[in-house]
């Protein structure tokens, strides 16, 4: 039987903080909270103590405001307001009022058709539950 080496507690703080570092090298997407960096998570995803930021001077670097993590943020933040910048300035939505007409068409349509789903549907329950069957009194314009 053989034991294994337990890491001492600086080891394993260098082991954390290069899990970090070698994660953002690879140029993830930094989680984020109501408009923060989420440190939570990413010391979740890393399997590390979030408190451990605040004694490992590594860790500490790599959090810090102007540090490794918050660039990345800043420099995702950045393409993602510029693609949606270039998103909205192509595509222009149809305001045409034959649009909107056809639109409040189709919408009422899909409304009728789901009413007589719900019918069917509480007719068949009725059936299930009392063996009467209801005859169908409704307007099937919209069933198929």
């Amino acid at each position: 039987m053989t034991k294994e080496k337990t890491l001492s507690a600086k080891e394993k703080g260098k082991l954390n903080a290069k899990k970090i570092s070698d994660w953002l090298k690879t140029e993830p997407a930094i989680p984020i909270f109501q408009q923060k960096i989420n440190k939570t998570a990413i010391c979740r995803m890393h399997q590390i103590p979030k408190s451990t930021i605040e004694t490992n001077p590594d860790l500490r670097d790599l959090f810090a405001k102007g540090g490794p993590i918050e660039k990345l943020a800043a420099k995702q933040k950045k393409l993602l307001s510029e693609n949606s910048e270039h998103a909205n300035s192509e595509t222009s939505p149809d305001s045409t009022p034959e649009a909107t007409e056809e639109l409040k068409e189709k919408i009422d349509a899909l409304q009728r058709r789901l009413d007589s789903i719900t019918l069917d549907l509480a007719s068949e329950e009725f059936l299930i539950s009392t063996g009467r069957y209801i005859p169908k009194l409704y307007s099937g314009q919209g069933n198929s």
